[in-house]
């Protein structure tokens, strides 16, 4: 479900009106980077930020994870730019990370969300608000989200945490002189998803990406191979599994399933929708299968 399309789930909290009064009269760009696990209120609280805030200034919404994004399908991440109070400006752009969990793919994630808070800075977007992904629990996830913060420096770094769950994690920034640590309660409207309703919605999202799809010979001359390449020699390796064709700034022009791989001729047949094979500079495999009825 899209940014501007989804009501609100959980009732505005006092210290989001806070903290946005603050981002608001902040001057120049502002980058806000909202962590938290699963079922905290992440992505309710970053798309009512973007809305506030898109009433004075041009906003770009960055969903950064690839399970539950919700202007992208899934594997993806993307950006949506805000101009107008809640409204849309502009096309997505997505990045292919190749998996719906950052496990296995975390280059890529952290690669893809550079990206695009570059291209949004480069934009003229004056406020960016990235929503994380749910994966910041494990020993692993927190190094990954430390990196990830390093690299951004964002200027507010807002926790939705249980207990001290992220304590660990945000003492490495604590009491850095460009980035405000801003501590949010879990409200206890939050609404949580189980495994089997975030399955649903990947469903959903993959059912209504791939609506239009069409078989499509792509051939793999002169272009970028990238992602888990298959196997020279095996011509089904990756039969059933997502790639991706992108532009020569490394976004996704179509999401596809493969459904024929022929190294040594180097052609691909793709199920996506229709898109512009001249403008494909790479293809770049993925590593599961689109989850579909």
């Amino acid at each position: 479900m899209y940014l501007m399309d989804d009501p609100l789930a959980v009732s505005m909290e006092r210290s989001w009106d806070e903290l946005a009064a603050v981002v608001c009269d902040m001057p120049g760009e502002r980058l806000v980077y909202v962590i938290g696990a699963c079922n905290r209120g992440k992505t309710t609280f970053c798309r009512s930020l973007s809305r506030r805030l898109s009433s004075t200034a041009r906003v770009a919404y960055i969903d950064c994870d690839p399970g539950q994004s919700s202007i992208g399908p899934p594997t993806t991440i993307g950006m949506q730019g805000m101009t107008g109070p809640g409204e849309p400006g502009g096309a997505v752009l997505r990045y292919f990370i190749g998996s719906t969990s950052p496990r296995g793919h975390l280059l890529p994630c952290l690669s893809g969300t550079a990206k695009l808070v570059e291209k949004a800075r480069r934009l003229g977007f004056e406020v960016l608000v990235l929503d994380s992904s749910g994966f910041v629990l494990t020993d692993a996830a927190r190094e990954f989200q430390f990196h990830v913060i390093d690299l951004l420096q964002p200027d507010f770094l807002v926790a939705f945490q249980h207990g001290s769950e992220l304590e660990s994690l945000l003492a490495g920034f604590d009491g850095h002189p460009g980035i405000s640590i801003r501590h949010m309660p879990v409200s206890p409207k939050v609404r949580a998803r189980d495994m089997i309703q975030r399955r649903e919605y990947r469903r959903m999202m993959f059912n209504t990406y791939f609506k239009e799809a069409r078989s499509q010979k792509v051939s793999m001359k002169g272009r970028g191979v990238h992602g888990a390449v298959p196997a020279p020699g095996r011509h089904d390796a990756k039969e059933g599994l997502l790639a991706a064709a992108c532009d020569r700034e490394g976004f996704v022009l179509s999401l596809g399933m493969v459904e024929f791989h022929d190294p040594r001729r180097r052609m691909l047949s793709l199920l996506a929708p229709p898109f512009d094979q001249e403008a494909a500079v790479s293809i770049r495999f993925g590593s599961i299968p689109p989850e579909r009825r």
